[in-house]
């Protein structure tokens, strides 16, 4: 729902191809909140074309194939006006770090110092596109009020999620830093590794 969301709200504003989806909105406008690869874009443009919510003109380019220009039909704009005001369930928890840092007791500090320090490195490098995002549109006076104030605030939940998830890899980095952990478990027998055991703490 949330791709098809997007694409709608895309469209609503005018006509895109695919590869202008693709390239100047989800990989520039929306990247801090959704990411989408071309080929769920194209999918999703032909579930919106069959349950004609999009149409889409053919339009020549010599040397190449025919482009497909989308557009949004008046279905579209009701759906896309029934989908904005729903309440959506929060979007399930995958994160590969949390997961690491869960069954990283065998590890010694140094290696759990390295993983806290290049995740943070990470976050702040998110957090600086962000912020140059924030900066660019707060120079772009061509919006209408309304739309540009809703998405600096939808730019400002992303660099306050940002920033709390830097604080808390920075209290982190300081416990273990200080020593704070409890002594690392020895290694799996059998099992031989510089990054295992209370040693390299």
């Amino acid at each position: 729902m949330s791709l098809e969301l997007a694409i709608l709200g895309f469209l609503s504003e005018h006509p895109r191809s695919g590869y202008d989806l693709k390239t100047r909105c989800f990989d520039d406008q929306v990247r801090p909140f959704w990411t989408a690869d071309q080929a769920q874009i194209y999918r999703t443009l032909e579930r919106l074309t069959e349950a004609r919510s999009v149409a889409f003109t053919r339009r020549r380019q010599t040397g190449k194939p025919d482009r497909k220009v989308y557009e949004i039909t008046q279905s579209g704009l009701d759906l896309l006006a029934g989908q904005l005001p729903m309440t959506l369930q929060l979007a399930p928890v995958r994160d590969t770090f949390l997961v690491q840092l869960y069954f990283s007791a065998r590890l010694g500090d140094a290696a759990i110092a390295t993983m806290v320090a290049e995740r943070r490195s990470m976050h702040q490098e998110r957090l600086n596109d962000l912020r140059r995002r924030s900066l660019e549109l707060s120079r772009d006076h061509a919006q209408n009020e309304r739309e540009h104030a809703l998405r600096q605030a939808a730019l400002a939940g992303a660099i306050a999620s940002e920033r709390a998830a830097i604080d808390w890899l920075d209290d982190l980095h300081e416990s273990v830093a200080d020593g704070l952990l409890p002594a690392a478990l020895p290694a799996p027998p059998g099992v031989q590794s510089p990054l295992f055991g209370p040693s390299h703490a």
